[in-house]
């Protein structure tokens, strides 16, 4: 398997480009020398792109991503040399530079693997993607769980191998098919009516002789109550989404947030879940009315209330609770 290779510029600096609006999930390859620092430059192009960061086991890699004002986004000093991130493009900017800097704390060198996948689009929409290898000659099965009314497919290999495609929903029917002689298909699923999540199924066979790594990307296009997702929010062109990180040492229990003009917090927003300590997560503070600043209040196993107040979530990526609430 041989993946894209991209060309280095000045400062050994070498790109690797989230495309806009497409499914595919991009990784290459990086060795970072022993007690070395090696510096990548992501450029993101769709407004949402997880960033997958895995090492080969051989050594305690950290991990600092910046932004291109050269604010740190994200920070991984644990003792592994795996991370993830959420990586938000700015609002005003159609891409993004992002660098990455990568310390090899060992004595021996590491091969570090680096995929970009997108999970939002310019149109707001939510996305999910996975990705699957299929053996040569050979065929795989995912099961999909469709919980919208109507959801965009798109899938695409990795060029090496012909794939074709089948797609049954929940009674067994073919709801679509793909046989031609390339690796890339797309297709609408619509969920039956009555039903909460409709589960269907991808069959994927693989007609080369090598085995080809493909991406499942999933789109919502309609909501529940038939309006397009792209009509949900504000609609101004701000950028809402943020991270909230939990490092109280403590379990957020309940989490709630709410416009600064508001008189109460609403409902919690966890519903049955928990935030715990040293998790994240990434989240769109949208209330639809257009505003930017909100307050934050989290409520822990302990009985602590953590507050934030008049936080600009149109600028800011990220909003921590710590044990001093700070």
């Amino acid at each position: 398997m041989n993946f894209r290779r991209f060309v280095a510029v000045a400062c050994g600096i070498l790109g690797l480009a989230a495309m806009p609006l497409t499914a595919h999930a991009q990784s290459d390859s990086f060795r970072i020398d022993a007690n070395a620092t090696h510096t990548t430059e992501l450029t993101i192009c769709n407004p949402e792109v997880r960033i997958v960061l895995s090492g080969d086991g051989d050594t305690d890699l950290d991990f600092v991503i910046r932004n291109s004002r050269g604010d740190i986004v994200h920070s991984d000093y644990g003792l592994t040399d795996q991370s993830t991130a959420t990586l938000r493009r700015r609002a005003d900017m159609q891409c993004e530079d992002f660098e990455l800097q990568t310390s090899n704390l060992g004595n021996v060198w590491n091969l570090l693997d680096i995929s970009l996948e997108d999970i939002r689009t310019d149109s707001g929409n939510p996305v999910d993607t996975d990705s699957y290898r299929v053996n040569a000659n050979g065929t795989h099965r995912v099961d999909l769980s469709i919980c919208s009314p109507q959801v965009l497919i798109t899938i695409s290999g990795d060029g090496d191998t012909d794939l074709d495609f089948v797609i049954r929903n929940s009674r067994g029917e073919t709801v679509h098919s793909d046989y031609d002689l390339t690796d890339q298909t797309s297709a609408t699923l619509y969920r039956r009516g009555g039903t909460d999540c409709e589960s269907f199924e991808l069959t994927t066979t693989n007609l080369g002789d090598v085995y080809n790594l493909y991406t499942v990307q999933l789109e919502d296009v309609v909501q529940d109550r038939g309006l397009p997702v792209q009509a949900r929010g504000s609609g101004d062109g701000n950028n809402r989404d943020i991270s909230i990180q939990n490092r109280t040492g403590d379990t957020i229990m309940y989490l709630y947030w709410s416009n600064v003009a508001a008189s109460n917090w609403g409902d919690d927003r966890l519903g049955s879940g928990v935030l715990a300590n040293g998790q994240d997560w990434n989240v769109t503070v949208d209330d639809g009315s257009g505003a930017c600043r909100f307050d934050f209040r989290a409520q822990l196993s302990d009985g602590r209330d953590l507050e934030q107040r008049n936080v600009d979530v149109c600028s800011v990526y990220v909003v921590q609770f710590a044990g001093n609430g700070k």
